[in-house]
């Protein structure tokens, strides 16, 4: 974005998007408004209240190096520090994978289908940040969970994101790596995860926000991104209490194996995820 004595809220919405969509950045103009508004310590659509209103050279320097960074491809949560999900706000650093818009969707099915009036006990295996286990205590009241990762650093965001949304009372962390476990250390009501499921080729195809900021163990899966869903389902079989459930994400072209997995042990449901692709499976142990 080029310097200027002074601008308007909306001129500068406009040159920073214009920048932001050179540098090949999805969805520059909503990103533009999200690191403006962030620089001004307003919500995003205030904005749309403010477009006349002049901005000095100070300000405009502290939106000019937001914007500078975006353009760089760094993701846009790394840069405000936070992302909303689910209903609650969470850190959002390099050491986890951002949490991402589907996989909402598929916390919002889970809380809805199985009810506020759950009790039981949740395992999030693969956690990262916690997002889909804080967000799923934090809409049914009732519940206790555990989220399970193999890397430190993720499970420290976690245990960050843990206290300041206030539910560390029902809330555990533990290291855990499925790899290398047939068996969760106890029972549970309810599984859910967001695994690898891509293919090596499939993150090599990815935007620079995935290859370069994402860790690429929460990821990548070996065996053309089918390995630790099938280990996944299998600890679901051994670790699951009879009438729980298994809540997963997976990638597309991979209903099919999913279907094959669950078949004996599960009655299951493909969802559809907004887009219509087939992206989520919700099961039940017989």
């Amino acid at each position: 974005m080029a310097q200027n004595k002074s601008l308007s809220i909306l001129e500068v919405i406009s040159k920073s998007s214009n920048f932001l969509e050179k540098k090949g950045v999805p969805n520059h103009k909503t990103d533009a408004e999200w690191l403006i508004a962030h620089a001004l310590g307003c919500k995003r659509m205030d904005l749309y209240l403010r477009f006349g209103e002049i901005l000095d050279e100070s300000i405009l320097g502290k939106i000019r190096a937001l914007v500078v960074k975006r353009g760089e491809r760094i993701p846009l949560q790394h840069i405000l520090g936070s992302v909303h999900f689910a209903g609650i706000r969470l850190k959002c650093d390099d050491r986890a994978l951002v949490p991402r818009h589907e996989t909402e969707f598929l916390v919002d099915y889970v809380s809805q289908r199985i009810t506020t009036s759950f009790s039981g006990k949740i395992a999030d295996l693969g956690c990262g940040g916690g997002a889909i286990i804080l967000a799923l205590c934090n809409q049914l009241p009732d519940a206790v969970g555990v989220g399970f990762d193999k890397s430190d650093c993720a499970l420290r965001l976690a245990k960050e994101n843990c206290h300041s949304s206030g539910l560390s009372s029902r809330v555990s962390l533990q290291n855990f790596d499925w790899l290398e476990n047939d068996f969760l250390p106890e029972s549970f009501d309810l599984i859910i995860s967001n695994p690898p499921y891509l293919s090596k080729e499939e993150w090599l195809s990815t935007e620079p926000e995935v290859k370069s900021y994402d860790p690429i163990a929460a990821l990548v899966a070996q065996q053309n991104g089918l390995s630790d869903i099938r280990k996944i389902v299998s600890i679901a079989q051994n670790s699951l209490s009879k009438g729980g459930y298994l809540a997963l994400e997976f990638g597309q072209k991979q209903a099919e194996h999913l279907e094959e997995l669950l078949a004996k042990e599960f009655v299951f449901e493909i969802i559809r995820d907004q887009l219509l692709v087939r992206r989520f499976v919700f099961a039940t142990k017989i």
